[in-house]
């Protein structure tokens, strides 16, 4: 600081005045004030950077002056030099409880003064510097909270990236599903079309044939002859049997797409921030009926369901943990292979275990499947936030998920699920016995 604002308060105008022009000489700016009430208003008015004050003054004190100053100036920083003829410790104590930084016997030496003043300075700079060294790092936290909330959102950004390409995968899946029955459903259709044109030709023929019996029955002979020539040309009892298959196999179609409409409902509910009752075992299946096209071609799915409870949890969300494991196990299987999920409970868990026969995983990716962005799967092919997204559905539920696998054996995965649901569950439980 190579000039200081000083305001100087003392009663006796030729200590101010001595005190004015050797500061002056050392190229300090000097505002004077004859008492501490007037050197209170200067310095709330004009911010000095030093306050020399007397102890002894007229209408308010130089203690008093040290606490109202402090009291009010909260922000700013001043640095006070109280001068005293008193050299009592419990004065200089007094004093320095106050809001005095330091004090002078009277009368000082100049040199002193001003070496004192030096100090102030020094402390002054000191503590301006603290101040921009907060203000640094209030603006770096503030600056890493923004870097943190941007980070938060991209994270979120790429999980919604996965949800969607797990989703579009699924739904090419379901449409291929839907529209097996959907085809023969309308082939069925079809066919009945041709049978009812075909009945009713033979319908009118009967009319005929009754109507001639009324009319002219000598004839009605030679009419049963040309009906029952129509009837084996249609094939009438080929046609009543195969009408009772067409309808049996229609209602079946529409019974299997109302099935797929309906699984595929539990997971229009993913995000959905409702905690529900849920049978593991009955939303497994579910989710192997969504995700079946990805399944049937070269898998043989083994179901080994325990006797479980059904537990309070995140169905949606659940079900599409289930699903990454089940879509991953299928991709893990090169040609023909087994998908086996087992279901079970002991210590106020639920465990679900999902096993392949498919490749398996080196023992050096075994520990990091569940880190963000790892996959090991082509460019293009993966976000590598599946098996994470799994990992923080597992974690809100208070639950624990973990994999073993052996490289040419295939891969088991485990996640176990508390009895008593998710934690804030658990909380409310605990609230409403308390």
């Amino acid at each position: 600081m190579n000039e200081a604002r000083i305001v100087i308060a003392d009663d006796d105008p030729s200590v101010l005045a001595l005190y004015k022009k050797l500061l002056e000489g050392a190229g300090h700016t000097v505002l004077t004030a004859a008492n501490g009430k007037e050197a209170f208003d200067v310095a709330m008015r004009e911010g000095p950077d030093i306050l020399l004050t007397d102890w002894e003054m007229p209408i308010m004190s130089g203690v008093e002056l040290c606490r109202r100053v402090r009291a009010s100036i909260l922000n700013t920083a001043i640095y006070i030099i109280l001068f005293t003829v008193r050299e009592e410790r419990s004065q200089i104590v007094t004093g320095l409880d106050a809001g005095a930084d330091d004090y002078l016997i009277k009368p000082c030496n100049h040199e002193e003064l001003l070496a004192r003043i030096r100090t102030g300075e020094r402390v002054l700079e000191l503590l301006r510097q603290q101040h921009e060294h907060a203000m640094a790092l209030e603006t770096a936290k503030s600056k890493a909270e923004e870097a943190l909330r941007e980070l938060e959102q991209a994270h979120s950004q790429l999980l919604q990236a996965d949800k969607m390409a797990s989703i579009g995968q699924l739904a090419a899946g379901v449409a291929h599903e839907i529209n097996n029955p959907i085809g023969f459903i309308s082939s069925n259709l079809n066919s009945l079309g041709h049978y009812v044109k075909d009945l009713r030709r033979v319908l009118e023929a009967h009319e005929d044939l009754m109507s001639l019996c009324i009319r002219s029955p000598s004839t009605a002979p030679m009419k049963v002859e040309e009906v029952e020539a129509l009837r084996k040309e249609v094939g009438v009892d080929y046609i009543m049997s195969d009408i009772e298959d067409l309808i049996t196999e229609s209602v079946e179609g529409t019974h299997r797409v109302r099935q797929i409409v309906a699984d595929l409902r539990d997971f229009s509910h993913v995000d959905s921030p409702d905690v529900s009752e849920e049978n593991i075992n009955q939303l497994l299946d579910k989710t192997i009926n969504v995700a079946w096209n990805e399944l049937k071609y070269k898998t043989e799915v083994v179901r080994e369901y325990g006797q479980i409870p059904a537990i309070p949890c995140y169905g949606g969300k659940l079900g599409q943990v289930f699903l990454n494991l089940l879509v991953n196990a299928a991709q893990a299987i090169e040609e023909r292979g087994t998908i086996t999920i087992r279901t079970g409970q002991g210590d106020g868990h639920i465990w679900v275990e999902v096993s392949d026969t498919g490749r398996g995983i080196p023992s050096e990716n075994l520990k990091r499947i569940f880190d963000p962005f790892f996959t090991t799967k082509g460019v293009g092919n993966g976000t590598g936030m599946g098996l994470h997204l799994a990992y923080k559905i597992v974690e809100a539920h208070g639950g624990h998920i973990g994999a073993e696998s052996a490289v040419g054996k295939g891969t088991e995965f485990r996640i176990e699920l508390p009895v008593a649901g998710p934690p804030e569950v658990r909380e409310k439980q605990d609230e409403a016995l308390a």
